[in-house]
Order: C-alpha cells, then sequence, then structure tokens
C-alpha cells in the first residue's frame, strides 16, 4: 500500500460513502479502534497531504460517489475537483483511468500568411 501511495504515476480511487465520510472527519475519540478505520483515516490523511503538498492540484485522485453519497459527503479538500458518480459517470471514469481525453482536438492547419500593407 505504501508503495502505491509514493509512486505518482498510480491513479488513486477515493470511492465517496456517507461510511468514509464519518469515518475521515470523526474526531480520533469517537472512531471505533479497529484496523479498517485505521488504515482509512491515515490513507486520508495520506492523500490530503500530497494534495496541499502539489499546491491544491489534483493530479491523481479520482473521487467517485457512490450510491446513497451526496456531494456533501465529500471531504473538503476535495470539493473544488471533478468529482464521479456512479454509475452514472461510468465512461468518464474509465477514460479518466486510461487518460484517454473525451474530446480530440482538432489537427493544428497551416498557420496564415500575414501581408503587411504600409499605410
Amino acid at each position: 500500500m505504501e508503495r502505491y501511495l509514493s509512486e505518482k504515476e498510480y491513479l488513486i480511487i477515493i470511492i465517496i460513502s456517507p461510511k468514509y465520510y464519518e469515518t475521515v472527519t470523526a474526531s480520533p475519540v469517537g472512531l471505533e479502534n479497529d484496523e479498517r478505520t485505521f488504515n482509512t483515516v491515515y490513507i486520508h490523511k495520506q492523500l490530503q497531504n500530497e494534495f496541499i503538498q502539489n499546491g491544491s492540484k489534483n493530479f491523481r485522485f479520482i473521487p467517485i460517489l457512490f450510491p446513497g453519497a451526496k456531494k456533501c459527503h465529500v471531504p473538503n479538500w476535495l470539493q473544488n475537483t471533478n468529482v464521479y458518480g456512479w454509475p452514472r459517470d461510468r465512461d468518464d471514469i474509465l477514460r479518466r483511468l486510461m487518460r484517454v481525453e473525451k474530446y480530440n482536438p482538432p489537427p493544428i492547419g497551416e498557420l496564415p500568411t500575414i501581408v503587411s500593407i504600409p499605410i
């Protein structure tokens, strides 16, 4: 797990659900003391730190709202990034994972000829 977090070429899917939001925003006193909770909070903090170190620019996180989750369940630091909905945005998610653009720009044509006429 540490390797995938530290190697920047990997894209990371963040599944957003009410339970995830509750886990990562709860005070440490109110958290369950199980391994899943500790791992979830640890990974969340690592991802948040990377986001902040990148100047609040999202280069590799793919937040996905699962059914039952709403935009308010997205952690604050991911609110201004593209959040996908599952299964509605399935094709866009796959394009993002495969690093394929949705729209391809047209080829660049010839440069226009500029004619200067003295006045």
